[in-house]
């Protein structure tokens, strides 16, 4: 079951193709993931909101968050949000910023967060901070001239770039199975599932992105491919960003 609610904070200045069904289709299985993989959620799941161009998608009713629990007790907050947008070509969803937090109860601060930013260039857009202390890495930043040593989370460390990065599934496997947060039976099948949606679409993205290597390969494996007319140039972009 999925309980999306949907908003508006201000009104388009132009039409947006497709991007509001794709929106709506992308929240649905949002929503459908949190709403069978982690137990006792507030009635409203996602909030989906329009703002300009974009839309933004917060779980938790008005963006603050869902519980966590351990054997029944509520000890953490889940805090996603992820603002969406048509992509280069102003045909398919691409997501411009997203963020997913563990929220610790007992003092309301990070522990672990996951952000990706499309335009990122002064840390890798898709990386982790983890909000913890570790005695020997702040000393290894010391001797290294860090200028905030004892602050881990000002590392940024990259995991993947814009087409390999991690989703939404691996949080929501990462609380389960690594954290073990309480969670609904079958919560496996259903972020597999999840996992392979996504990957195919970001597959898509880079044969867009280079479909001379997608065509390459298709031909090494037996396929008989007939190129167009005009051939889209490589975009090898989000391939070399960090």
């Amino acid at each position: 079951m999925s309980f999306v609610r949907s908003s508006s904070s201000s009104v388009m200045t132009k039409p947006l193709g497709d991007l509001k069904s794709q929106v709506e289709e992308f929240g649905r299985e949002v929503a459908e993931l949190l709403s069978a993989t982690l137990p006792n959620l507030p009635a409203t799941v996602l909030d989906v909101l329009a703002r300009e161009l974009r839309y933004v998608l917060h779980v938790g009713p008005d963006g603050r968050g869902l519980p966590l629990f351990v054997a029944g007790t509520e000890v953490a907050t889940l805090k996603v949000s992820m603002r969406c947008r048509l992509d280069s070509v102003d045909r398919y969803l691409a997501i411009e910023h997203s963020t997913f937090v563990l929220l610790a109860n007992i003092d309301r601060t990070p522990v672990i967060r996951f952000d990706y930013l499309r335009d990122m260039h002064s840390a890798p857009s898709a990386h982790i901070q983890v909000h913890a202390h570790r005695g020997a890495l702040s000393h290894l930043l010391s001797q290294a001239g860090h200028p905030t040593p004892h602050d881990m989370a000002a590392l940024h460390v990259p995991v993947g770039g814009a087409r390999f990065r991690p989703c939404l599934e691996d949080f929501v496997q990462f609380l389960i199975q690594e954290c073990r947060f309480d969670s609904r039976d079958g919560w496996r099948e259903v972020v597999e599932a999840g996992r392979e949606r996504w990957r195919r679409r970001q597959l898509a993205s880079v044969v867009r992105d280079v479909p001379d290597e997608a065509a390459r390969v298709l031909e090494e494996l037996g396929y008989e491919l007939v190129p167009p007319a005009e051939a889209k140039p490589p975009s090898v972009k989000a391939l070399r960003n960090w």
